[in-house]
């Protein structure tokens, strides 16, 4: 097992072959309304004609998500977008097995007992969140979280990382450089990246601002730099919206546009918007959906690996825990209906915690094995080990694909797909459409992307109270839509 302990990459590439071939087997085969795919209709619509989506724009997904199709020389725009999420998410998890195995092999458990079943342990913990319940259902759709969840990987190995350097009294100017650019464009695709980066942030920088070393943090305008680069990812929203594209939510040209869209005007009551009675509802449902995903015995390894964390990496136990409770809080108070998706990141840091209290108890079992008298196990004591450990991956994974697989499987969902089509053949050229919602967005990608020589206009009714809007229907449709003082009208009856 060489190869598996001195080039760690190679494991993370057989996490990344295996996660992706079982995200592509149960992904949808295009257009889907299951796992919380409504949104996909609007992401597909606004990169096919490079438009902008709802807020808050979310460009670096759609410049991605573009390029990834341009790419493909099979399949449809659908499909296309929920293979990249499927590639997405199976790249988080070779990450995370990456992170999580740089902060093993610190502890002082790795120091006594090499590096393989450090090794070992985060492969086990890296199969434990891809197999899990939702990070797999949003790779299986067109969705934000798969790539938000690359980039929380990436920043947590990348921090501990610099943190390491430092630690060693090291430059690590490069890095956090790199994960300031980084933090700049993962904010161009989900803004609660914020509560990951923060607390990490706070981590890594904490030494520098010790005294000797506070000389440091006057070269730090160099990652401010770094910053303000990856965020230029935004000037896409003004460009793409001058371009008056088919879907221009909010006219982001504008200043009062881009304003309202980037900072999500359209949902800030969303946050913190879930109190009283739906509150008291609310806490269980997500305590529940904690459990399902890692089990009570997760949580007691979790609650383990937080007091082998804390004797040697006390400041990352520290910025771990405040990241879990901002974004639990966070997700438990946004009113959206799918608010639990945004609990991602947060398996992801608990299953450090749960790695390392793995990880504990393989050493205890190693010790026990070496000190055992008993005939029967000095006679097998290389392998029990390793046995063991093997049987905890192959269990773990099996057992965690039999409990999930019906729950995520959409490989043969074709309602969202049926729906529109139906709605095309019934309406025919040149017809008007008014929808709500999850289908609109639908119609969206069916009118802008698949069938737009049908010349169907498609009208979001939610969107209806809002005067850009109006004038983006007109725009495109001057034949169909009325004009501004009967629209006004319309409104006062």
């Amino acid at each position: 097992m060489n190869w598996f302990v001195n080039r760690p990459i190679a494991g993370s590439v057989l996490l990344f072959v295996m996660a992706v071939g079982l995200y592509s087997l149960t992904m949808a085969p295009g257009l889907v309304w299951a796992n919380l795919g409504g949104d996909g209709g609007d992401f597909l619509a606004a990169a096919h004609t490079w438009g902008i989506p709802h807020p808050t724009g979310y460009p670096t997904y759609l410049v991605l998500l573009r390029v990834f199709s341009s790419l493909m020389w099979f399949g449809d725009p659908a499909s296309q977008g929920n293979l990249f999420s499927a590639v997405a998410g199976a790249a988080a998890v070779a990450i995370l097995f990456l992170a999580v195995r740089k902060i093993l092999l610190r502890l002082p458990l790795s120091e006594t007992r090499g590096r393989l079943l450090p090794s070992i342990t985060a492969f086990v913990a890296a199969m434990g969140f891809a197999t899990s319940n939702i990070p797999w259902s949003q790779s299986t759709i067109t969705e934000v979280y798969t790539l938000n969840a690359v980039f929380v990987a990436l920043f947590l190995w990348m921090a501990v990382l610099a943190h390491a350097r430092i630690d060693r009294g090291e430059s690590s100017l490069f890095l956090r450089s790199g994960l300031a650019f980084l933090l700049g464009v993962a904010l161009g695709n989900h803004l609660t990246i914020v509560l990951v980066a923060v607390p990490f942030g706070l981590w890594l920088y904490w030494p520098l601002l010790q005294p000797g070393r506070r000389m440091a943090v006057l070269r730090e305008w160099q990652t401010v730099l770094a910053l303000a680069t990856g965020l230029l990812v935004y000037l896409y929203a003004p460009i793409a919206s001058s371009q008056d594209p088919a879907l221009n939510w909010f006219f982001p040209d504008t200043f009062t546009g881009f304003r309202d869209m980037v900072s999500g005007k359209l949902y800030q009551s969303y946050v913190f918007g879930v109190h009283g009675g739906l509150l008291g509802e609310r806490i269980p449902y997500l305590a529940d959906r904690w459990l399902t995903h890692y089990t009570a015995l997760g949580a007691i390894f979790g609650l383990v690996g937080i007091t082998v964390l804390w004797g040697r990496l006390r400041g990352f136990v520290i910025a771990s825990i405040a990241s879990v409770v901002a974004l639990t809080v966070y997700s438990i108070t946004y009113s959206g209906f799918d608010s639990y998706v945004l609990l991602i990141p947060v398996f992801m840091v608990i299953g450090i915690w749960i790695a390392a209290g793995i990880l504990n108890l393989v050493v205890s079992l190693s010790e026990f094995v070496e000190r055992s008298p008993d005939a029967w196990i000095s006679r097998f004591r290389s392998a029990i080990v390793p046995v063991v450990l093997i049987a905890a991956v192959i269990g773990t994974s099996v057992w965690s694909v039999a409990f999930n697989y019906a729950g995520v499987d959409v490989s043969s969902d074709t309602e969202a797909m049926d729906y529109v089509a139906e709605a095309f053949d019934t309406a025919g050229p040149g017809a008007l459409i008014v929808a709500e919602d999850i289908p609109t967005f639908s119609l969206w990608y069916q009118s802008f992307v698949v069938e737009p020589d049908q010349d169907v206009a498609v009208v979001a009714w939610f969107l209806l109270g809002f005067d850009w809007y109006w004038e983006h229907l007109q725009r495109q449709f001057p034949d169909r839509i009325p004009q501004q003082e009967i629209k006004l009208a319309g409104r006062d009856d």
